[in-house]
């Protein structure tokens, strides 16, 4: 009989063990399941407008709704994350089905520039250097020779990873440019919301005319150092850290996931001892 207990103690202590290591092994799971999604899954929104309809209130305004914001760029194609050779291929694809409208030629084509551009830091809150708002305001210029002063555009922006490839973080929306006027000047408002690591980044314009494939104008970290090595970080990043307060006796401090795991197999090797005894 005492045999019989024994054996029923012992297969009880197993299934408790086995208990114990399932929960330990899910918990490492979902660690590396969070920590995988934080590295891959990149998020972000921008705002954009012509630079001389904001104000400072209006950019404060601005970087409160970016952070608040339940769609990113990434929901509505805003924001693609694609390279800028993969985005030239499509819209030659694109062009080439017909489904792009080609702008009228003219005796004289008009030549596009981007004068300058200069960027804007905000929002590092944890006060490491790397901020999760940037703002970028780019002036492009057109020069007509049959008299035509103004013509509808839109930029895509790119982003460069410490020298990686450009990928696209934007589109802005038509605006009209006229001739060489620095009223026409484009400001677009980015928030970094999940999965940018602490990097630096270049950046670049490519600026098209609505109706065309084709990119008229172009200005990157190559044409201005305003562009280049900018220290940008996520919101995920940029938290305060508040230290958590632990009651405890002695040595100690917060528990990790090993920390954890350690003390459920001394539980559960502790238990089962006390079980088989109290059997015997």
């Amino acid at each position: 009989m005492n045999n019989q207990k024994i054996d029923i103690a012992n297969c009880t202590a197993k299934k408790m063990c086995k208990g114990a290591l399932l929960l330990i092994a899910s918990a490492l799971l979902f660690s590396r399941a969070e920590a995988n999604e934080s590295e891959t899954t990149h998020s972000s929104v921008s705002y954009g407008e012509l630079s001389q309809t904001l104000n400072d209130d209006k950019r404060a305004t601005i970087r409160t709704n970016n952070v608040g914001t339940v769609i990113p760029d990434q929901s509505t194609d805003k924001a693609t994350g694609k390279t800028r050779e993969e985005i030239q291929q499509l819209k030659q694809a694109t062009a080439q089905s017909g489904s792009l409208v080609q702008v009228m030629n003219r005796s004289y084509a008009p030549e596009f520039t981007i004068f300058n551009a200069f960027t804007t830091l905000y929002d590092d809150f944890d006060q490491d250097g790397f901020y999760q708002t940037f703002s970028v305001v780019f002036d492009a210029d057109m020069y007509s020779y049959d008299g035509y002063d103004s013509s509808t555009v839109y930029a895509l922006l790119y982003l460069s990873e410490n020298g990686g490839p450009w990928k696209h973080y934007y589109t802005t929306d038509d605006f009209v440019i006229h001739g060489d006027s620095e009223l026409d000047e484009y400001e677009v408002v980015t928030t970094f919301l999940q999965g940018y690591h602490p990097e630096h980044y270049d950046l670049l314009i490519d600026l098209y005319r609505v109706g065309s494939p084709y990119i008229v104008a172009t200005y990157s970290s190559n044409d201005s150092d305003a562009l280049y090595a900018l220290p940008l970080e996520s919101n995920d990043y940029d938290q305060v850290y508040v230290e958590a307060v632990h009651v405890h006796h002695g040595g100690g401090g917060s528990l990790s996931v090993w920390s954890i795991s350690l003390l459920l197999l001394l539980l559960a090797g502790r238990l089962s001892r006390n079980f088989i005894q109290g059997v015997k």
